[in-house]
């Protein structure tokens, strides 16, 4: 009971702190290319995303990401017993710093993230980094436009990196 009634006072003086600070969260949905062999700006693949973010300094902001990119194998023809098309999940934890400007702004973002990479039955997981550039266009106080152009890099054996264009919605509160 001690325990409870801490947790719940440490909820209750924190909450103000809490509110104060800008957050906001969104959905984008976009393209993929594999960028190992170079970047030719062709997104065949789909790109699904989540986030939530909070202010921590004027201009910077932490995000957490979440997101799902569907791929494709290189194989040669007639490689056997291989799944060919797969998927990519991961999850990133991203500090942005923003440009203010009288459109919305502009951000540029890096950060560590863990990624599990699946083709059929054949799976494998471990960490990752990302970085990239957005624009965020308001439409109102609370929701906006944001696209972003996003590098991915994985530490797997093979295929390693990809490139993200996306865009969606952002509400803050």
């Amino acid at each position: 009971m001690k325990n409870a009634l801490l947790l719940f006072t440490l909820i209750v003086s924190a909450a103000p702190s809490v509110m104060a600070q800008t957050s906001g969260f969104g959905f984008l949905i976009g393209g993929a290319q594999p960028a190992d062999n170079g970047i030719s700006f062709r997104f065949n693949e789909s790109v699904r995303e989540v986030f939530y973010e909070t202010e921590l300094d004027p201009g910077t902001h932490f995000k957490i990401k979440a997101g799902q990119t569907d791929l494709e194998r290189d194989l040669e023809v007639g490689a056997p017993n291989f799944e060919r098309n797969g998927r990519l999940d991961y999850i990133d934890g991203l500090i942005e710093y923003r440009f203010y400007e009288s459109f919305g702004s502009t951000g540029l973002f890096a950060g560590p993230g863990l990624y599990r990479r699946r083709f059929g039955s054949e799976e494998e997981t471990n960490y990752g980094l990302a970085a990239g550039v957005n624009g965020l266009f308001p439409i109102t106080r609370r929701f906006g436009i944001i696209a972003e152009l996003t590098y991915r890099w994985g530490n797997f054996e093979t295929n390693r990196a990809i490139v993200t264009a996306t865009g969606g919605l952002r509400v803050s509160f």
